[in-house]
């Protein structure tokens, strides 16, 4: 990296990609033959070797990689900056959606109601990733949380995500799908959700809450005490403190927190904290989940159905 914030190591080479490569010259000429337009021809005639164009993952405007074949002095590797202006074949300036792009053009903590001005070419691509993509995002996120989160469950999230236009948060980018769709839903009750008991986070279920139990299938469920009665309670997760940070060494680093509290009735304020975890967010994983071969990959069509019935309509809006 260059040392500055937004510097970025990632790029695209077309604006239909969903996913995103580490800047390698090897790599990177093997993807474009060294050919226009991410090497424009220069008046003379001959390609523009210095300083080769491609699209930013993130917002899908033109950015500018610099150092491929000459690194600048006080720099140990290339990095990307977005562009100025169009470049002809491959991605046309979006000023507007370049200024959101935050991770890599204007760092900046987000507003949870911070929203893009319009649903644009990249919310729709959002949107579109998390729908037809939801098995993944679930898997993702069950994977982060240790909850097994039934259709249901996973129904009243992405209505609430809907309801908050998650996919205009200036914070969502086309990396960071999965948790963002977490982050953008309410909190949402853990009662008959599924998780591991014998898991920090089932531990710290079983010791907080003395009426909630979890059953042989791992069913968060009521307590049946001493005298035979079983008692209400309050169990909730929610996803807050979203971030974004330039490393100079590890470049984009990305992560929210889980929280898991019970309402004992004195108001949320002073609702007890059982369990808590910040989740990094790894865009590489879920792009390799993406990328898996039809053979191999073991798709969930009923949960992608779910999200196309909540949120299919919005891709059709004008």
């Amino acid at each position: 990296m260059s040392g500055t914030r937004n510097d970025m190591d990632v790029y695209k080479l077309h604006q239909s990609d969903i996913g995103f490569q580490t800047i390698s010259k090897e790599e990177f000429e093997a993807g474009t033959h060294k050919n226009p337009p991410w090497y424009p021809e220069t008046e003379s005639g001959s390609p523009q070797e210095q300083s080769p164009y491609a699209v930013c993952p993130g917002c899908d405007n033109p950015i500018q990689i610099i150092g491929l074949y000459k690194l600048p002095k006080g720099v140990t590797r290339p990095y990307a900056r977005h562009a100025n202006h169009s470049v002809p074949g491959l991605a046309d300036l979006d000023v507007e959606r370049r200024a959101c792009c935050c991770p890599y053009y204007q760092p900046r903590p987000h507003h949870p109601a911070s929203r893009r001005a319009r649903l644009d070419g990249v919310a729709r691509k959002i949107l579109t990733t998390l729908i037809e993509q939801f098995d993944r995002v679930v898997y993702l996120l069950e994977k982060d949380t240790g909850v097994r989160f039934s259709r249901q469950h996973l129904r009243k999230m992405l209505t609430t995500y809907r309801y908050w236009q998650g996919y205009l948060y200036t914070g969502a980018t086309l990396t960071n799908v999965p948790w963002i769709f977490a982050y953008m839903s309410n909190a949402q009750s853990l009662f008959n959700q599924r998780v591991d008991a014998d898991s920090d986070l089932g531990k710290a279920i079983l010791a907080g809450v003395p009426d909630a139990n979890i059953d042989a299938r791992g069913h968060i469920v009521n307590r049946v005490h001493a005298d035979g009665h079983t008692r209400f309670f309050q169990l909730s997760v929610c996803f807050i403190h979203h971030t974004q940070a330039m490393d100079a060494d590890q470049g984009l680093i990305e992560t929210m927190k889980m929280r898991v509290f019970s309402d004992t009735g004195l108001g949320l304020e002073k609702a007890p904290v059982l369990f808590e975890k910040v989740i990094a967010f790894d865009p590489a994983y879920f792009q390799n989940l993406i990328g898996l071969p039809a053979d191999r990959a073991k798709r969930r069509p009923d949960l992608v159905a779910v999200a196309r019935d909540v949120l299919g309509d919005l891709c059709d809006e004008a």
